[in-house]
């Protein structure tokens, strides 16, 4: 009888181990840091980051473009009439200006 059971147990020990090497690294291919599910992680964060450089981009392209107008070379005039109007605050004389206590209450 005991020759018959370890008879089985050496019989079963190989597959075993074969089926939890297998299951050890099936797991890891899908769960471990360079698995499958990190894999899509960090695909997700890449198109996030394309997104956000891109609307970074747009934005950096319009600051030049407004930069361009106010240096010396290619001044635009009615450029940097606006720019002085809105830090400094200055208007023309025959200018009305209505201050608003809340900006978002309305528009004219």
């Amino acid at each position: 009888m005991q020759r018959d059971i370890k008879r089985r147990f050496t019989q079963a020990l190989a597959p075993t181990l074969a089926i939890a090497l297998m299951g050890y690294f099936i797991y890891h291919a899908i769960q471990g840091d360079r698995g499958l599910l990190a894999w899509i992680q960090l695909t997700q964060q890449l198109d996030t980051a394309k997104a956000e450089l891109s609307e970074i981009k747009a934005a950096r392209q319009q600051l030049e473009d407004k930069v361009g107008g106010l240096r010396p070379e290619s001044l635009n005039r009615d450029l940097l009439e606006e720019q002085v109007r809105q830090f400094l605050g200055y208007s023309h004389p025959d200018e009305m200006v209505v201050i608003l206590d809340d900006p978002s209450e309305g528009s004219l």
